[in-house]
């Protein structure tokens, strides 16, 4: 399955009620590209092993979305994956 590895941006949706998750990721020679993955009703989002809404999501937060090519040519994201907060020991 293909993966893209980024910081959250936003959600944004469209004038039919379509969801889109937008990514911010860096490539080699470090340029950032922003990827936009359409949000299906089959879509998990998930922070650690907790499902959470998307609604819970953070402007830069770490996040891999798995995906794959929907009929009509757009990125369709199977699995949103927040990295969960770590917490300092001390």
């Amino acid at each position: 399955m293909a993966a893209i590895w980024g910081m959250f941006d936003r959600i944004e949706a469209d004038s039919q009620g379509t969801r889109w998750v937008h990514i911010k990721a860096v490539v080699s020679g470090g340029t950032t590209i922003r990827v936009r993955a359409l949000i299906g009703k089959q879509t998990t989002v998930a922070r650690g092993i907790d499902r959470v809404d998307l609604s819970d999501l953070r402007a830069g937060e770490p996040i891999e979305v798995s995906y794959r090519h929907s009929c009509d040519g757009y990125l369709e994201a199977d699995t949103i994956y927040v990295q969960p907060q770590r917490t300092a020991v001390g």
